[in-house]
């Protein structure tokens, strides 16, 4: 939600979201969602995990100039959003490690 405001956003404005790397492959959506660490407004169908993009992203741009200059551009225009210094994230945080019960 910190990042949506942020962005101007409400949950209903994103098509989908996507989650990469190990994380991902744990977490059900339902549990994200219920503990806050994604809005309960995104309908699940719009959740979607990547799996290793990390990796993945790297096999690509070693193999391919285009890709290599898709992801160039994609850098450019990433905003690096600090959350450890925004005090509402330090409020939700708090708020959140007393997690609902199941």
């Amino acid at each position: 939600m910190i990042l949506l405001q942020q962005a101007g956003l409400q949950p209903k404005d994103l098509d989908r979201v996507l989650i990469g790397g190990g994380f991902g492959n744990f977490i059900r959506r339902s549990n994200a969602q219920r503990i806050g660490l994604l809005p309960c407004e995104i309908e699940h169908r719009r959740i979607r995990y990547m799996g290793n993009t990390s990796l993945a992203g790297a096999r690509l741009v070693a193999l391919s100039r285009q890709a290599r200059q898709a992801a160039n551009e994609l850098a450019r225009r990433t905003e690096h959003v600090d959350l450890s210094t925004d005090m509402a994230f330090q409020q939700a945080f708090a708020e959140a490690m007393l997690f609902p019960e199941a």
